[in-house]
């Protein structure tokens, strides 16, 4: 079974939001297994996010555990460097990601928009990772349904990649 990973890096409501949002949009997809965690402080002392309906964020327990995954979605903060601790820990995961699926949300608009997702964009293409960006005619949606798209989209593309692979022909 797929298995997608739904990783934010913000306290920011909106974020968080939309990093759900993304989550339930991928859970739609038959067969997807899909985690919900927020990038942990690197001083780990941050205490858990309660959501609007009462869930705890679970924090990431180790950066090597996006290795394990199928795909990610990273959702940085929404300025324009809210993406490097994201950046970073794609950086620090010692396992490959070459050929798992990678996308990005964030609720920025605008020139901020493209710099925010471009610096989650890049470093996953430079680990060979397969990008799924968010349609640019999504930019400025002001309510959650982009971000179930993409969810439901990235999910799909895992499933397609994931049964690629198991007809693999010598």
């Amino acid at each position: 079974m797929p298995k997608l990973l739904v990783l934010f890096q913000s306290d920011s409501p909106d974020v968080v939001r939309l990093a759900n949002a993304a989550a339930e949009g991928a859970r739609s997809v038959r067969f997807a297994e899909v985690d919900l965690r927020r990038l942990a402080d690197s001083d780990g002392a941050r205490a858990p996010a309660v959501d609007v309906d009462g869930r705890v964020d679970r924090a990431l327990e180790q950066v090597d555990d996006m290795g394990t995954y199928d795909g990610l979605i990273l959702a940085p903060a929404r300025e324009v460097d809210g993406g490097d601790a994201l950046a970073r820990a794609l950086g620090a995961v010692s396992g490959s990601l070459v050929n798992k699926v990678g996308s990005a949300l964030t609720p920025a608009t605008g020139g901020d928009r493209r710099a925010v997702l471009w610096s989650i964009l890049s470093p996953m293409a430079d680990r060979g990772m397969i990008l799924v960006p968010a349609p640019f005619s999504d930019e400025g949606a002001s309510d959650d349904e982009p971000a179930r798209r993409l969810g439901k989209r990235v999910a799909e593309v895992i499933g397609w990649v994931t049964h690629a692979r198991s007809h693999h022909h010598h």
